[in-house]
């Protein structure tokens, strides 16, 4: 008899709402079909394991701890349906890091994670399309702790990031 399995928890960066418009546009000049609701589309900072009770609670326990600043991501090209960061982006891995490392150092056990910056306009992403877009760029100003649950997320927490050194004008 299999065990049952909880859905996955996760921490997520979405596109802020003015940003879907431009997400539609280039599904739609790439002839990506998808059933998958554009208010669902999102980036995976960190994958926390099944979505068990005291875990949920764990998790937003930790992420209320969280201190981190806003970062910019640049889309300029597509691979299948997943849209991949400018070269040299180097703001998202270093947040992620530090995001995985404030959950490692709290106690919480991580799954393996290979993190790489990406958005996916349709699951399964499959397909050999290859190609530049006009840069997609936007804020990541929030991190959601999200339940993928059959079909759904489930928001279960959120964090704003704020600025907390301002830079100098010189």
């Amino acid at each position: 008899m299999a065990t049952r399995r909880e859905p996955p928890l996760y921490l997520f960066a979405k596109p802020p709402a003015a940003k879907l418009r431009d997400l539609a546009r280039l599904r739609a000049l790439f002839g990506i079909e998808s059933r998958y609701a554009l208010d669902r589309l999102h980036s995976t900072l960190l994958p926390l394991g099944e979505a068990m009770p005291g875990k949920i609670e764990a998790a937003r326990a930790i992420l209320g701890g969280f201190h981190g600043e806003p970062f910019d991501v640049v889309f300029d090209h597509i691979e299948g349906a997943t849209l991949k960061p400018r070269k040299g982006l180097r703001a998202p891995g270093i947040f992620q890091r530090a995001l995985a490392r404030h959950f490692a150092i709290s106690g919480f056990a991580l799954p393996d994670y290979s993190f790489g910056l990406h958005l996916n306009l349709d699951y399964p992403p499959a397909s050999d399309r290859r190609a530049s877009i006009a840069p997609l760029a936007w804020t990541i100003d929030e991190i959601l702790l999200i339940e993928s649950a059959f079909g759904r997320h489930i928001l279960h927490g959120r964090r704003a990031l704020a600025v907390r050194q301002y830079a100098l004008a010189l």
